[in-house]
């Protein structure tokens, strides 16, 4: 088994890197996908405010094996509307 670290950056607040042992690249990767779905889910409102999650993933040495950018924009049909006068 291998360890991965995940790292997202920029995000607000600042989400810890995670590292785990995985038995292969494939593994690594749907890990990646399940950790970025919860953290979404547990930081919602942080999340939707607009602001690009970049994670990236490493091996053990931290060469970076791959990125998931992650990004959310409103729809107008969902945002409040402002009234004038």
């Amino acid at each position: 088994m291998s360890i991965y670290f995940f790292e997202i950056n920029d995000s607000k607040p600042a989400i810890a890197c995670v590292g785990e042992k995985l038995p292969t690249l494939h593994a690594a990767r749907c890990f990646a996908l399940k950790y970025a779905a919860a953290l979404i889910c547990e930081q919602e409102s942080e999340f939707w405010d607009g602001e690009d999650w970049i994670m990236t993933v490493t091996d053990a040495n931290r060469l970076a094996l791959f990125t998931i950018t992650i990004y959310a924009a409103a729809s107008p049909a969902t945002m409040p509307l402002s009234r004038t006068g």
